[in-house]
């Protein structure tokens, strides 16, 4: 499902992008795949942010306000992560150029998983804007998608379906996906089988429906 909320991201940017000549990914690098649509349209310039090693180093939990600003912040598939996320969102709108722009993508519902930390299964896009009207932005556009397939995929089963995988839950399993023996992962579609044959009778189709929703974005600008 991030492939589709990927494409609105280039779809929502693309009437202001004559305007962004400078990016910031918080929490990514620029192998994300929002860095790598962008840069097929327009050549630019990312700095990226974060707490790993090789980034300029910005923890979102803590204050940050520092001289650099940008047209364009992304920030996607990080609040998860993190346990101050208004702090987050202030970051976020501090390291925005006036009238530049700020993209927020994170799972609406997602399982446990590392990154390095773990502390929220995601958020609807309403606490984000929620968030963003505490200071100064404007909404231009938001939404949630997911599927009844792939949310009882990675809710039931554990699993983060790829695009082919999700159409085609038992002849798209794809063994050179995983870290794993042979052994393990024939083991593995063994003891998945028969939810990936119940998922079949499940609608694979995006949806904006809150109970189904895998993701959520926010697009807003800093006035």
């Amino acid at each position: 499902m991030r492939e589709k909320v990927v494409e609105i991201f280039i779809e929502s940017l693309i009437p202001y992008l004559n305007l962004v000549n400078s990016v910031a990914i918080v929490g990514g690098n620029t192998t994300d795949p929002e860095i790598q649509e962008l840069i097929k349209l327009k050549q630019i310039t990312v700095d990226c942010y974060g707490i790993d090693q090789g980034l300029i180093h910005l923890d979102l939990n803590l204050p940050y306000n520092n001289k650099d600003r940008y047209d364009l912040v992304i920030c996607s598939q990080v609040l998860e992560h993190l346990y101050d996320v208004r702090q987050a969102i202030e970051n976020l709108v501090n390291l925005t150029n006036s009238n530049g722009y700020i993209w927020i993508g994170c799972p609406a519902s997602n399982r446990s998983h590392g990154s390095p930390h773990y502390y929220s299964a995601g958020y609807q896009p309403e606490m984000i804007i929620n968030l963003l009207n505490l200071f100064s932005t404007k909404i231009l556009f938001f939404g949630k998608l997911g599927s009844k397939r792939l949310y009882f995929m990675t809710h039931a089963l554990r699993i983060w379906p790829s695009q082919k995988e999700l159409k085609r839950p038992i002849f798209g399993y794809d063994l050179n996906r995983r870290n794993e023996s042979l052994a393990k992962k024939i083991i593995r579609f063994i003891y998945d089988f028969p939810g990936r044959f119940y998922s079949l009778f499940l609608s694979y189709r995006a949806t904006d429906q809150i109970e189904y929703a895998t993701e959520s974005y926010v697009f807003a600008s800093k006035v």
